[in-house]
């Protein structure tokens, strides 16, 4: 066996991989529906999704609209890392709106961990797919 064989079948198997996994950048995109949310380990979705309306939406231009009351509408850019699993929301609403998550996809789920204080870290949001 050459040299060359061992070099080859890494550099199928790596195509291989590339080729059939999905782009998690690709699979934050799209229509989302607020599901849970929770705060120091309590469910507080009742207090921040009365109405059961709350929405977020990725678009493919880097921009993101999150929308439903008692809130309303926030629109801002994203920065997505597929590599870390880190999503910053940088809000049109200002820095104090401004956010950063470790995020978890799992299907049409996707789970949004703070991170970066106290306060964030106290925090995960659930989302469904729309």
């Amino acid at each position: 066996m050459s040299y060359q064989t061992p070099t080859l079948l890494l550099f199928i198997f790596c195509l291989f991989t590339q080729c059939t996994s999905t782009q998690p950048s690709a699979s934050i995109l799209g229509n989302w529906k607020m599901y849970k949310i929770i705060q120091d380990g309590k469910d507080v979705t009742s207090e921040h999704d009365p109405f059961q309306e709350r929405t977020f939406t990725v678009n493919e231009d880097g921009t993101f609209q999150s929308d439903g009351r008692p809130f309303g509408k926030n629109t801002g850019k994203y920065q997505f890392n597929a590599e870390q699993m880190t999503l910053f929301l940088d809000s049109d609403s200002g820095p104090e709106d401004d956010s950063n998550w470790k995020v978890r996809l799992e299907g049409d789920t996707m789970r949004w961990q703070g991170v970066g204080t106290a306060w964030a870290e106290a925090f995960v949001i659930v989302q469904l797919k729309q």
